[in-house]
């Protein structure tokens, strides 16, 4: 009869542990949801970032001077920013509006705004990102925490010693998993640290500041626009 008592309260026991377990167990779910979530936001800030590099691209006109605005502003290539500076550009960012006496000032003033709202433009996506990352180490401190809380072996022999019936009546594995699962249950309990390079973000760019290369890129403009005057007349009206 103790024996017996024992047995049901070492039962009731683990049965609590694991109730526990799987409550926590949900709540980083969850967390690693957000985070999918989260990194979708920042894909489209990325996006939209790059499309400001586009309209720059599509300014410079030609490939040699898309290379010498990417070495001027240290844009390596092989990268999603140097991928976007060489796009067709399609309109889709706010018109810029400048003045000035002739075509060819309108054109300096139009490459040194569109670098300004670049620059803008990268420091919010720099921030988002960097956000994301700090969320990254949460998470992963959590799971880290969440491991050294629970002995997994012993939640595994537990969980495997119970009929299939009983877990779902008494929903200890809640929508974790499902009866077929328990086979495997061992490697699914495990979680695996959040990778920011899994979600494959575009690394933001530290840009040099628009009074630091005004020169450089207003040298940029006339070289362009002594090249292709005519042709920037319709950009610049």
């Amino acid at each position: 009869m103790e024996d017996d008592l024992i047995a049901s309260l070492t039962r009731q026991v683990q049965e609590e542990v694991i109730e526990n377990y799987l409550n926590e167990r949900r709540l980083i779910d969850l967390q690693l949801e957000e985070l999918s979530e989260k990194a979708q936001k920042v894909r489209k800030g990325a996006k939209k970032t790059g499309k400001r590099i586009t309209r720059i691209g599509y300014l410079l006109l030609d490939d040699f001077f898309r290379k010498k605005w990417a070495n001027l502003v240290n844009l390596p290539e092989n990268t999603y920013w140097y991928g976007c500076l060489m796009e067709e550009f399609s309109q889709d960012v706010r018109f810029i509006r400048v003045t000035a006496l002739t075509n060819k000032g309108k054109f300096k003033k139009l490459l040194q705004e569109a670098y300004k709202r670049l620059v803008h433009r990268m420091a919010e996506y720099m921030e988002t990102y960097n956000e994301f990352c700090k969320d990254c180490e949460a998470v992963n401190l959590n799971i880290k925490q969440f491991h050294s809380n629970y002995d997994l072996l012993t939640i595994v022999r537990f969980l495997k010693s119970l009929d299939v019936c009983g877990i779902e009546r008494k929903k200890i594995l809640g929508e974790n998993f499902s009866p077929d699962e328990l086979m495997s249950i061992d490697k699914k309990l495990y979680f695996k640290p959040v990778k920011i390079e899994s979600w494959d973000l575009p690394i933001p760019l530290t840009l040099p500041e628009p009074m630091l290369v005004e020169r450089e890129l207003e040298r940029l403009a006339n070289e362009v626009y002594n090249t292709y005057g005519n042709r920037l007349k319709t950009i610049v009206r």
